[in-house]
């Protein structure tokens, strides 16, 4: 049997810091991944992320484990250029769908490029 609990507001344990609960549903990242993208990509760490596609150099699509509710979401990320330069690497999503992205990592000088540490967050409400 499944237990539900109703609260409007959280508190710490000395009860003075609260935050409403619809704060916390609504402003959490509903997903997230590091990866390598370098070689063979490999997630380190994910939630909400049930793989991330290798379509080209710098080219991936990342799919949720749960959907969006649409594709109105917000998606974020950053990535360490693989090259050896201080370069950080650009977030672009595109072809945002409710149960996927797709996105690019480019620098400045060189175009798409993979990256040794690549990470990307999604805001938005689940389905």
């Amino acid at each position: 049997m499944a237990s539900e609990l109703r609260v409007n507001t959280l508190k710490d344990a000395s009860g003075n810091n609260s935050i409403a609960t619809s704060f916390v549903a609504g402003g959490s990242a509903k997903a997230w991944a590091n990866f390598n993208s370098t070689g063979t990509l490999a997630i380190r760490e994910s939630l909400n992320t049930s793989s991330i596609t290798d379509n080209n150099t710098g080219d991936y699509t990342k799919n949720f484990t749960n959907s969006m509710s649409d594709a109105d979401y917000a998606p974020q990320g950053a990535g360490q250029n693989s090259a050896a330069t201080t370069l950080g690497l650009i977030f672009n999503p595109y072809v945002l769908a409710a149960s996927n992205f797709r996105m690019t990592f480019v620098n400045e000088i060189a175009g798409t490029r993979d990256g040794t540490q690549t990470n990307t967050t999604v805001q938005g409400d689940l389905a």
